[in-house]
């Protein structure tokens, strides 16, 4: 059986310092959550934000984290926009 191609997750390189600086346990969750993601490229969010750019970003709530991507699905692409503390 043949798995589904998988979507590959881009990101500005602020955005995985950001995540690269997280306590194991919260960038642990974010990145299972990404990985999902990649998996089910058209998952919504917890709720949908516009941005500056015109487009709608999903964002999901980590944790303790705000998660904003868009999927790009003529390139086969998650682009993670921002990764945000909750506070």
């Amino acid at each position: 059986m043949k798995l589904p191609r998988t979507y590959e997750v881009v990101a500005p390189l602020a955005t995985f310092e950001v995540l690269r600086g997280l306590r194991r346990t919260d960038r642990r969750k974010i990145e299972d959550f990404l990985f999902r993601l990649s998996r089910q490229p058209s998952l919504s969010g917890d709720f949908e934000a516009p941005a500056d750019d015109g487009r709608v970003h999903q964002v999901k709530v980590v944790g303790d984290w705000l998660v904003s991507y868009w999927p790009d699905h003529a390139v086969r692409e998650i682009r993670l926009s921002e990764i945000e503390h909750i506070e």
